[in-house]
């Protein structure tokens, strides 16, 4: 079972087929019950940059710290969508509780 352990908010790129975009991004972090931690990614994006680039359901975050994670939206984009799609990742590397400070400074705020 999975509780909250800490959120945070970052800025860093969106990237698609060699185009970027800046975003900001939100982290929140749940704890698995061996203590490691899975860190969640949510960042909206302009619905109408995301189509002109060729959005296939993925896209890459590029955060500060030049770390890329896949970030992505069920379903298929056009048109009649939002203005602001929302596209979510999950780190599930299984962090430690002593590494998670190193890999997301962004959780420092």
């Amino acid at each position: 079972m999975l509780t909250f352990a800490a959120e945070g908010n970052g800025q860093g790129k969106l990237e698609i087929n060699g185009h970027s975009q800046p975003v900001t991004y939100e982290l929140v972090v749940a704890r698995e019950e061996d203590d490691s931690r899975q860190v969640r990614i949510r960042l909206n994006a302009p619905r109408d940059w995301l189509l002109k680039q060729g959005f296939d359901g993925e896209a890459v975050l590029v955060r500060n710290n030049g770390s890329r994670i896949a970030v992505r939206r069920e379903g298929g984009l056009d048109v009649d969508d939002a203005i602001s799609v929302t596209l979510e990742g999950c780190d599930d590397s299984r962090i430690g509780a002593d590494d998670l400070a190193d890999a997301y400074p962004e959780l420092k705020h």
